[in-house]
């Protein structure tokens, strides 16, 4: 029995079964298709480039961002930079005047400033504290005195 069956079976006989492609019957029905697979093949190249531009778009806005925040993260570092700086003012300002009451030694605080800030413009530095003991002088003669004669030993030092 099973002889029998695969006796008609065939490669031929299974390609002579198998339902056949339906054929245009008109020229008309080919036309159709053909627009419809023109306009769809339109349609994708169209939106392959609107995807493409979109990618192009949102990688330009990734690098102006990048950019803007480097420039940010640049301004923080220097407005740091010069908090630290005031706040080290300040406090000299501060110290300077409880110093003509408890006499603690001004040019090692400032060269102490000037130890910590070697990273910075080192010719700024030296402008500011020249600034600051010349303002110190005219505040307190003796004070001021004294001070510029030990801020000279002390720079030697």
């Amino acid at each position: 029995i099973v002889k029998l069956l695969f006796q008609n079976f065939t490669p031929h006989s299974i390609d002579e079964n198998a339902p056949k492609r339906k054929a245009p019957t008109t020229d008309e029905d080919d036309d159709d298709y053909r627009k419809k697979r023109n306009r769809n093949n339109e349609a994708v190249k169209r939106s392959r480039v609107k995807s493409k531009q979109r990618t192009e778009e949102t990688q330009h806005k990734v690098n102006d961002l990048r950019i803007k925040n480097q420039i940010l993260e640049d301004k923080i570092k220097n407005q740091t930079k010069e908090l630290k700086f005031l706040k080290e003012l300040f406090l000299t300002q501060a110290q300077a005047k409880s110093d003509k009451l408890v006499g603690v030694n001004l040019a090692e605080l400032l060269k102490s400033s000037d130890e910590e800030g070697e990273g910075e413009d080192e010719g700024s530095d030296e402008g500011r504290d020249s600034s600051k003991r010349k303002n110190k002088s005219g505040n307190g003669q003796k004070a001021g005195s004294s001070r510029s004669s030990k801020a000279g030993s002390s720079r030697k030092s």
